[in-house]
């Protein structure tokens, strides 16, 4: 499992699925908007493999970041 959160950038549609171009630690990724279709530009998600699972505050973001990069 490859957990990241960043910000969304850009929604948009491509082949029929809604995507978005989010921000992660100052790289931009191609993301699958399907479990979100609520979540808007600025929102921040939750990553896994290229799919937004969940939304998350500014604080859980920074926090969630945060674990993950934790070597242990």
């Amino acid at each position: 499992m490859n957990l990241v959160t960043g910000r969304i950038v850009e929604i948009y549609v491509e082949g029929g699925t809604t995507k978005a171009k989010v921000g992660v630690a100052g790289a931009h990724f191609r993301v699958v908007m399907t479990l979100l279709m609520d979540a808007k530009v600025g929102d921040g998600v939750l990553i896994d493999s290229g799919v937004a699972i969940s939304t998350v505050q500014q604080i859980e973001t920074m926090e969630v970041s945060h674990v993950l990069s934790d070597p242990r």
